[in-house]
Order: structure tokens, then C-alpha cells, then sequence
């Protein structure tokens, strides 16, 4: 069969105006595809089109939720033509009859165990409604199900199948070395829908596909640094300390980016596995520190994934202590906050920014989007909160989709506005990409530094001048 793989892209999108990252998604599931089967791909983030008259028997589309509208307007196209449209990615977690109702089939969960499984039986004509991997709730769905119980074990994964894509317009490719977060945070889903438990690929495994990649990639596990904290699975931290030491033996050496946590300074297995992964190339991380108030750390849940025993322990001095440290070591700090928990008010946002001016890290400053299948969107919709008239491309920013009890929606997108133009000012981005040189002498470092920072310069920009202010 003929099989094509989208990754939907809308006008408006963060990340196509950075476009620096290789899709994993797409290039992994090509990989997952068998070789009788001819597969192509569409990453509309990078600008390619959707050819509606191609030879293609079945589509997949990964769908995530400020995505879903663009996603199902693809799928409705491509099955009034009597494609095979599969549907699958994380909005499905919450809302499968949503999208059942635009496909022919939905996949819930990892693909290693249910896209052969899918392309088997689209070739039969028997495809089923739901393929389901990992302990789901079945009785949720209605209609036939393929269930695989067990999450996969990231054993004997195939290589990435980067060569369908042009991989010169990335600016990094991507890998993946684990699965799963048991941090719990209330807004957000990726522990429900990749579990608590920490799977791990074979550091070989790793290794060899790394020496496939080109000189800058970015992991997009949950942490590069693990959970060093849990300190009666030894295992866990073994296999960060073997497989930096491992990467770090590979020439040339690539620069790598990814999301890391702070605590791992506070622990001796830790802070060897953050000077590992700087010697093996991590020159960045992005950290989700979302609050620099204890409130806003209790009513994000946080605290836990900071490894504070409970958010009144949270210590901003602290937070400031580690951010140096990890500087000191040669790796930028991408800081994520998020403001419009309860207790926030229109001076959050200019403290949150004179937070990361005062640390030099690159500020990401969000304002608060429930994001469907999280502790925080179920509580908000429970209460009222949620204002449901808006359609999920929405939850993409520019956008306030919930009540906040003291602020306007227009006041939360207007001072987002307002600091994140400030926080990119030439003269801040210039600071910063001085610091990142004076950490780490190399002027492939510091040229990645500028230019990322002035890709997110471009893309805040273009979201604020297409927002739309509600009422």
C-alpha cells in the first residue's frame, strides 16, 4: 500500500516559525512501517503541502489539540476521497469519539505495538475503530477494539526514517531515549497517557543512532537528567551516568538540547549526570520551572517534578542557586513559567520576567491553557470555568480558554504580550548569548543561542499581531 504520514500545521505556529526540530512522530512511525509498504511524508510545520490527489491508500495524522481542528478538516478530505484516515496522538487520550467520528480507525497510545498492527489490517479491508496500547479505560469506546495492554518496551526500535524528509531545513534532528514522567504535574497529561514508570532505551541502541545524526539534535524525552532522587532504583541513575559517558565518546561530538530538571544539582548522582551530559554535548535545556510563587508552585503540582517535600518548602533563592550552577557547566537555560493560577495577578507577568532577566535565562512566560486529559482542565470544566465556546485551535496561545477570578482574558494575552517583547529585546537576547560563550567557548554554541533566540523573537511577534482579543 501506499501510505502517507502528516504532521498538521496551521498559518499561525510557534514552532514552524522556529522550525528547527526533525518530527519524531512522523519519522518514527515511517520506521515502524514494514517494507512492503511505500510510505511518504507531510510536516506542514516545515510548509509542505497536503496532496489530496496522491496515490495514497492510507493516511495517518497525528493530532494534538490546538491542532485538531486543521487535523480533522484534513481526515474529512481525505475521506470523502475513500482514503483509510487513521487519527492518533494525544488529544485522542481524552476525546476518541471525537475523532472517531473523522476517521476510519483511532489509534490511543504507542504506535511501536499498534502501526503494524493497523497497516496489517488496513490491508485486509478489516480495520477495527479503536487500536488501543496500555492500560486504558476500554469501556469508554464504543465499537471494535485491538488492545494491547502492556506499554512497549522500547527494545529493538528501528531507526528513525530521517531520510524521507529534507533534513537540511531542520536545524536539529530529533531522538528519543525514554518514555514516561512520574511527576504528576495537575496540568498536564503526559503521565497518564506514557505512565509513571521510566522506560529506558538500550544505551546502544542510542549510541548507534546518535552517530547517525547530524551536528545539533534534541531529545525530547520528559528529563535528560532522570529522576536522581529516587534513590532505591540505582538502575535509573546508572543508565544516565553509562549512556553520557557513552555519547561522550563519540566524534565528532554533537551539540544537543532537551528538557532537564534543576533538582538534579541537589543530588551527588545528579550533579555527575548534569556534568556528564554537558561533556557529551547538552549545551541547553528547556526547564519547566512554571512559578516563582509557592501558590502557583501548589496549584501546579510542580513542586514535585522541583523535589520540594511540599510547596511551602518551595526556595526561589534556591531555584536561583541551581540555574547558576547548570549555567556555570556550559548549558543555556530555556525557563518556562506559566501565569494565571488563582492567585496570580497583572504583576506576575513583570515579575516572572525580571525573574529571568535576573538569572539571564531565555524566558518562555505562558499564560495558563487547561490543556484537555490534565487534572487542571477536569477541575475547571467540573467547576464552570472552562469556556467551552472555544474551538481547540484556541489552546495553541494567543488565546484565554478559562475563567480567571481576577483577570480579564484581554489583560492576561495583553501583558503576556508585553513582557515576552520585552524579554526579546536585542540588547536581552545579546546578553544572554554573551553568557552562554563566556560557559562554553564555542562559536557553534553561541551562533545556536542567538539565532533560536531570534526565531522566537519572530515567532512571539507574528502569535501577539494574529491574536485575537476576546471581549
Amino acid at each position: 500500500m501506499k501510505v502517507t504520514l502528516i504532521f498538521p500545521g496551521r498559518s499561525l505556529e510557534t514552532a514552524k516559525a522556529t522550525g528547527s526540530v526533525m518530527p519524531l512522530s512522523l519519522t518514527l512511525l515511517a520506521a515502524l512501517t514494514p517494507p512492503e509498504h511505500e510510505v511518504s511524508l507531510v510536516d506542514m510545520f516545515a510548509g509542505d503541502p497536503v496532496d489530496y490527489d496522491s496515490a495514497a491508500e492510507v493516511v495517518g495524522i497525528t493530532v494534538r489539540t490546538p491542532l485538531a481542528v486543521k487535523a480533522y478538516e484534513i481526515a474529512d478530505q481525505y475521506r470523502k476521497q475513500g482514503k483509510k484516515v487513521i487519527l492518533g496522538g494525544p488529544h485522542l487520550f481524552t476525546f476518541p469519539e471525537e475523532a472517531k467520528s473523522h476517521a476510519t480507525a483511532v489509534a490511543i497510545g504507542e504506535g511501536e505495538a499498534l502501526w503494524p498492527m493497523i497497516l496489517q489490517d488496513a490491508a485486509k479491508n478489516r480495520l477495527k475503530d479503536f487500536y488501543v496500547c496500555g492500560p486504558y479505560a476500554m469501556e469508554r469506546l464504543n465499537g471494535t477494539i485491538y488492545h494491547e495492554k502492556e506499554r512497549p518496551t522500547l527494545v529493538n526500535l528501528p531507526m528513525m526514517r530521517r531520510d524521507l524528509l529534507p533534513r537540511a531545513r531542520y536545524l536539529m534532528d530529533s531522538i528519543f531515549t525514554t518514555r514516561g514522567c512520574p511527576n504528576h504535574c495537575r496540568f498536564c497529561p503526559v503521565t497518564d497517557i506514557f505512565g509513571a514508570k521510566i522506560r529506558h532505551r538500550p544505551i546502544e541502541e542510542v549510541v548507534a543512532e546518535v552517530a547517525t545524526l547530524g551536528k545539533r539534535y534534541f531529545n525530547v524525552d520528559d528529563s535528560v537528567f532522570g529522576h536522581p532522587q529516587i534513590v532505591d532504583r540505582p538502575q535509573e541513575n546508572r543508565y544516565y551516568l553509562d549512556l553520557y559517558r557513552e555519547l561522550a565518546q563519540l566524534r565528532p561530538r554533537r551539540l544537543w538540547a532537551g528538557a532537564g530538571g534543576l533538582s538534579a544539582v541537589d543530588y551527588k548522582d545528579g550533579r555527575k549526570i548534569l556534568e556528564l551530559a554537558a561533556a557529551s554535548g547538552l549545551c541547553s535545556i528547556a526547564a519547566g520551572l512554571e512559578s516563582i510563587s509557592a501558590k502557583g508552585q501548589n496549584q501546579s503540582g510542580a513542586w514535585r517534578k522541583l523535589h520540594y517535600t511540599s510547596p511551602d518548602a518551595f526556595d526561589l533563592q534556591k531555584m536561583k542557586a541551581n540555574i547558576r550552577l547548570i549555567q556555570s557547566l556550559g548549558i543555556e537555560i530555556f525557563g518556562f513559567f506559566i501565569v494565571g493560577w488563582d492567585e496570580d495577578t497583572p504583576e506576575t507577568y513583570r515579575r516572572t520576567l525580571d525573574f529571568c532577566n535576573e538569572c539571564n535565562i531565555v524566558p518562555f512566560i505562558f499564560n495558563l491553557n487547561p490543556m484537555p486529559g490534565s487534572q487542571i482542565y477536569q477541575e475547571y470544566l467540573e467547576q464552570g470555568r472552562i469556556l467551552t465556546d472555544h474551538p481547540w485551535d484556541h489552546y495553541g496561545g494567543g488565546y484565554i480558554v478559562y475563567k480567571h477570578p481576577t483577570m480579564s482574558a484581554e489583560t492576561m494575552v495583553d501583558l503576556d504580550a508585553e513582557v515576552m517583547g520585552e524579554g526579546y529585546r536585542m540588547t536581552r537576547i545579546l546578553k544572554r548569548t554573551l553568557q552562554a560563550l563566556r560557559h562554553r567557548f564555542s562559536m557553534d554554541y553561541a551562533l545556536a543561542s542567538f539565532f533560536t533566540q531570534l526565531a522566537l523573537k519572530k515567532a512571539y511577534r507574528q502569535l501577539y499581531a494574529q491574536a485575537q482579543r476576546p471581549d
